[in-house]
């Protein structure tokens, strides 16, 4: 996954919004003795500071001039942000207007929160289908909602990760309602792809499909081979029994054991590559890593640059003795004077110089010269390994 890039027009003095919103540009260009550059450079080290990562955190902020009075204009997620903002102008001997919002927007009222109520969910950096897709989040996931835009919905999923998704992906709730649903007796689906029927029958019309790791409320008894279920929506249907277990008892089984993580990497083998995805339908690097880490109950940030700040760090050395199975493999550029590390890919380490990636698909792949299945490419780029796991 890639990072959206973000600069301040210098020569114009014009100070852009840096974060996944709908904020409009200012559409007219002013000298920088207009915007005096000590305010530029306040807002920039507040939005550095509260907000490195856009996509984790909205500190959406800016500065513009209104009818020569200077305005600080944007949306934020706490009145912190906001308030170290002013503080920061203040202290820089800069008078500003605030008109930054604070969000949740005042009018989804107590309904802030959201349960995923499709399959899957896509989450696209900007609110238009032909935007790229940033992520993906599955059925049953509880989402904060911090505004909306027409029939899109600006949602954080529980990695902390920023994205719009429709409306009609998420069931708007409040936070009781969001709780109630976590309380509630759940199944999670444990079949690659199965379908939710209108009744116990392969013959019935299907409700929704369902997807690995999907969850969904049980209701009623079981008949035959089937059980009742509905969806956050509060649709309803019949599911095949041998197609889920249930969500609880999932949940205190997992293992995070290097053999664990093996098998379930090893069961997307040949899923197709897609970016943005973190789904059995379609899986970008670090999206597999997720989805197979989170089904060995261990949930990681979304992006392989942030992947690269979890865990311990473990030396690669000449042959790789110091990895284990389970570690992450991170590939990309090497700081080069003034430019940082720049993580581009990651995959999961099997043993032996093996590795397991999505790109392309989902493969094993090897670090050795000698191996039918050497990766030159990726070897070359390999920067560092980061061990998730617990100590065994």
């Amino acid at each position: 996954m890639k990072s959206l890039q973000f600069a301040v027009l210098a020569g114009s003095g014009l100070l852009l919004f840096t974060a996944c919103s709908n904020l409009k540009e200012a559409e007219h260009a002013t000298s920088a003795a207009q915007i005096p550059p000590a305010a530029i450079k306040a807002i920039e080290a507040v939005k550095a500071r509260l907000a490195p990562d856009p996509h984790m955190s909205i500190c959406a902020i800016g500065l513009e001039l209104e009818r020569n009075s200077l305005v600080l204009t944007g949306e934020v997620e706490r009145v912190e942000f906001r308030e170290d903002a002013m503080l920061a102008l203040e202290r820089a001997g800069v008078k500003a207007e605030d008109q930054v919002r604070v969000l949740p927007a005042e009018e989804l009222g107590e309904k802030v929160w959201g349960i995923v109520c499709l399959s899957v969910a896509s989450g696209r950096e900007s609110p238009d289908h032909k935007a790229e897709m940033g992520t993906q989040m599955l059925m049953g996931q509880v989402v904060r909602v911090w505004k909306r835009l027409r029939h899109w919905l600006y949602v954080q999923s529980p990695d902390g990760y920023l994205s719009w998704v429709e409306s009609g992906a998420v069931a708007l709730s409040t936070r009781a309602e969001a709780d109630a649903w976590e309380r509630t007796e759940q199944v999670i689906v444990t079949g690659f792809d199965e379908r939710v029927l209108e009744g116990p029958s392969l013959d019935a019309l299907p409700v929704s499909d369902v997807v690995m790791g999907d969850r969904l409320r049980l209701i009623g008894a079981p008949e035959g081979g089937w059980l009742k279920v509905e969806l956050p929506d509060r649709r309803a249907g019949w599911l095949a029994k041998d197609a889920v277990t249930n969500y609880a008892a999932w949940k205190a089984s997992r293992r995070a054991t290097p053999q664990n993580v093996e098998k379930t990497a090893t069961m997307f083998l040949g899923r197709p590559y897609l970016w943005g995805g973190t789904s059995p339908k379609g899986l970008d690097c670090s999206g597999f890593a997720k989805l197979v880490f989170l089904l060995n109950g261990i949930e990681l940030p979304r992006n392989a640059s942030e992947q690269a700040r979890e865990g311990r760090p473990v030396n690669l050395g000449d042959d790789f003795a110091d990895l284990k199975k389970g570690d992450l493999l991170f590939f990309g550029w090497p700081a080069r004077g003034e430019r940082p590390e720049w993580v581009t890919h990651v995959a999961i380490y099997l043993g032996d110089k093996r590795f397991i990636q999505s790109a392309q698909m989902v493969k094993i792949s090897s670090l050795d010269p000698g191996s039918p299945i050497y990766d030159a490419g990726h070897a070359r780029a390999l920067l560092a390994a980061r061990r998730i796991l617990p100590e065994q």
